[in-house]
C-alpha cells in the first residue's frame, strides 16, 4: 500500500511537467515523454522495438545461455513478446513508470522503472530498450536518467538494475554512464547467477555525460 501511494504521488508530480527535449549531434530532436496512460503507448511498435532490441543484443549468444528452454529463435521472440505483455500489465496495475523516447516524433525506445520499496529516493530500472538502428545516438542515456531528471523526478538519487552477464556491450554502456557493480538481488529473478547487479548514484561521479547509446 505504501509503495503504491508513493508511486502515485511521484507520478502526479511528474505529470505536471512537459516533455524533455534534446538534440543529437545532427540537430535531430530527441523527446523524452512520461507515459500517463496505456493509450499513450503504440503497442505494436513498442513490442517490436523490445523484440528486435533483445534479439539483436543476444544474436551471438547460444540459446541455452539465455534460457535452457529455448530451442529456436522463435522461442526467443515469443518470450520477449510475452515479456512486453507482462510489462504492460504491470504498468496498468500502477507498479511501473513508463518513459518513451521519440526521434523527430517517431518512437525509437522506451524504459520502465519502479520505486525501490526498501530504499528511499532510489529506483529500479526494469527495462531499457532502444531500436537497434537508433542506438549510439544518446537516446539510451536520456532514457536512463529520465527517472532522476531535475524536471521530472528530482528526488531520485540512485538507480539499480540487473543485467545478464553475457551482455558485455550493455555492461560497458552502463559503465560509461557511471554505473558500478553492486550486490543487488530481486526475489522475482529465478537464476541470479546469470545476472550482474549495477548501481548509479547521483553524487558519486559525472561519467554519465559521456555515452552515446
Amino acid at each position: 500500500m505504501l509503495k503504491s501511494f508513493l508511486l502515485l504521488t511521484l507520478f502526479i508530480s511528474a505529470s505536471l511537467f512537459g516533455d524533455q527535449i534534446f538534440q543529437d549531434k545532427n540537430q535531430n530532436e530527441i523527446r523524452i515523454s512520461v507515459v500517463k496512460s496505456v493509450e499513450d503507448i503504440d503497442l505494436e511498435k513498442g513490442q517490436d522495438i523490445l523484440v528486435r532490441s533483445f534479439m539483436n543484443a543476444y544474436e551471438d549468444v547460444p540459446l541455452s545461455e539465455l534460457n535452457p528452454e529455448f530451442k529456436c529463435t522463435g522461442d526467443v521472440r515469443r518470450f520477449y513478446e510475452n515479456y512486453f505483455k507482462e510489462e504492460l500489465e504491470h504498468f496498468k496495475e500502477g507498479h511501473l513508470f513508463w518513459v518513451q523516447a521519440f526521434l523527430n516524433n517517431k518512437i525509437v525506445g522506451w524504459a520502465t522503472f519502479e520505486l525501490e520499496p526498501l530504499e528511499a529516493n532510489a529506483a529500479y530500472m526494469n527495462l531499457l530498450i532502444v531500436a537497434p538502428e537508433y542506438q549510439r545516438m544518446g537516446i539510451g542515456k536520456y532514457l536512463t536518467f529520465s527517472i532522476c531528471s531535475e524536471d521530472l523526478f528530482s528526488n531520485i538519487q540512485a538507480i539499480n538494475l540487473l543485467i545478464r552477464k553475457v551482455n558485455i556491450e550493455g555492461y560497458n554502456f552502463y559503465y560509461r554512464l557511471g554505473f558500478f557493480e553492486f550486490d543487488y538481488h530481486r526475489d522475482d529473478f529465478v537464476d541470479p547467477s546469470l545476472l550482474t547487479g549495477l548501481r548509479w548514484e547521483k553524487n558519486r561521479n559525472t561519467r554519465g555525460q559521456a555515452s552515446d547509446q
